[in-house]
């Protein structure tokens, strides 16, 4: 999908933007890594069922239908504009929209448990604008659980060196915020504790021959935690960064 101002995506492209976002789910979604995270990390910091989460950024919903499926049932989903089918919108107890880059998040402050961004702060003019929005509507002790993508993976540098540019940042594509991990520390982190970092890997790697010896050692890895690590690190897509509001 190419990039649209924030004016093209609610007004001159609405009606093509919304063809696409009402069906599209990101790849951390797609894949089944973002509740695998969630779940993962509401078991380590104990939550119960009936915490609020709010989904930024939740395109066709299909993240919310994995919470619902999950057991949770406070749900609040935001976008730029409505995406969700009627089906979709009454998983949610409020689907509220606003320009993530510019303006203030439509709920007050210290409102919600857990607050996720899967695939959507990259897309922003204004990514720390965002982060500082969701920590003010973090509870003291609330998660922040956001991606982005992965600059110094194998795939990625190898892609560098050879074109000068980032793969994941081509002319076709609407990734526009570069965030190397030192910036996302300096800025998004500033004011929060880092929980975790976990990483996606696409299951791409594992295709043709190289991929499935690749495959091989990916699933012997899982006995050795350090080794496995390394190579997420070396494989990984997006980067996933669990922060703490403190």
């Amino acid at each position: 999908m190419k990039y649209f101002t924030p004016e093209e995506l609610k007004i001159t492209h609405r009606e093509e933007i919304s063809s696409q976002l009402s069906t599209l789910a990101g790849k951390n979604v797609k894949h089944n890594f973002a509740i695998w995270i969630f779940k993962k990390y509401a078991e380590k910091l104990g939550w119960n069922k009936n915490i609020k989460i709010l989904d930024l950024g939740t395109a066709n919903g299909d993240f919310l239908i994995q919470l619902n499926q999950t057991g949770y049932q406070n749900l609040y989903a935001h976008d730029i504009d409505a995406y969700l089918s009627e089906e979709r919108k009454i998983l949610t107890k409020e689907y509220k929209f606003s320009e993530l880059s510019m303006e203030r998040l439509p709920w007050p402050d210290n409102y919600f448990d857990a607050i996720t961004a899967w695939c959507v702060i990259p897309h922003l003019e204004n990514p720390f604008f965002c982060a500082r929005e969701a920590r003010r509507v973090l509870k003291p002790g609330g998660v922040f659980i956001f991606t982005t993508l992965h600059l110094t993976s194998k795939p990625s540098l190898q892609y560098f060196l050879k074109n000068k540019d980032f793969k994941s940042y081509r002319e076709t594509n609407n990734h526009i915020s570069l965030l190397p991990n030192s910036v996302v520390k300096k800025t998004i982190l500033k004011d929060f504790e880092l929980a975790g970092v976990e990483y996606f890997v696409n299951p791409k790697v594992f295709n043709n021959w190289q991929g499935k010896i690749r495959k091989i050692i990916w699933n012997l890895c899982h006995l050795h935690p350090d080794i496995e690590n390394w190579l997420k690190n070396r494989w990984a897509y997006n980067i996933c960064y669990i922060a703490k509001k403190i």
